[in-house]
């Protein structure tokens, strides 16, 4: 790159002007190491990511605590507006079968076809997952509130009791699969994250099984809901 010099005090001469680069006036980037994201240098001093580099730390995974804003039951009321399709969740096999009912599901991604659940620790079904590695997610049909409310404790049934009353199979890994579902979504456990009172369970889709496509269960506002 030329180097510009002033010219000497004596001289009447304007300055030379310095070459621009192809780039002209626009910031430069830099790629930082790992997946952390590029942004642009501002005139004041590096980027946050360069600073993180530099430190070895990642600022966008710093750990902060907040302190809460909303009660409990606020929260409880903001989640109840979160329509949500009913789910039976089910793990093991005879009478060492358990299950819960849940809306905590979601789909992570196609390949692998990859989904998550999220389960209280204190469940039953909690250890049936964690024990047996595997887990069916059974999507309910409105027909199916009977079951939803078994499952959910709603009759005092426990553990294996909860699957009286109901036609159950199995796909690949065991886990029960509810014959009236809408569907039914065999997992085995890929990945488990705890997260304060539950724990997150990432399953690998291997087998799925589609039922008859009736008015789905939903759940809404604290109460089932259906689609006419």
């Amino acid at each position: 790159m030329p180097i510009c010099s002033p010219p000497p005090p004596s001289s009447n001469r304007p300055s030379p002007q310095c070459p621009r680069s192809p780039e002209g006036d626009r910031h430069r980037t830099f790629e930082p190491a790992g997946d952390r994201p590029v942004r642009p240098e501002t005139p004041s001093g590096p980027t946050r990511a360069a600073a993180g580099q530099e430190t070895g730390m990642s600022l966008l995974a710093t750990p902060h605590t907040l302190d809460p804003v909303v009660g409990i039951d606020a929260f409880k009321g903001a989640m109840g507006r979160l329509a949500g399709a009913v789910t039976v969740i089910t793990a093991g096999r005879g009478p060492e079968a358990r299950g819960l009912t849940a809306t905590a599901v979601c789909s992570v991604a196609a390949s692998p076809p990859t989904l998550l659940i999220c389960v209280n620790r204190s469940g039953e079904a909690h250890d049936a997952i964690a024990r047996t590695e595997a887990f069916c997610v059974n999507v309910l049909a409105d027909r199916s509130r009977t079951v939803a409310d078994r499952f959910a404790g709603r009759f005092g049934n426990l553990g294996a009791e909860k699957f009286a009353d109901a036609a159950w199979s199995s796909l690949v890994t065991g886990a029960p699969a509810l014959d009236e579902a809408l569907v039914a979504i065999d997992c085995r456990l890929a990945e488990t994250v705890e997260a304060h009172s539950h724990t997150v369970f990432f399953g690998t889709v291997v087998g799925v099984r589609l039922g008859a496509a009736l008015p789905p269960l939903l759940h809404f506002d604290r109460a089932y809901r259906t689609l006419s």
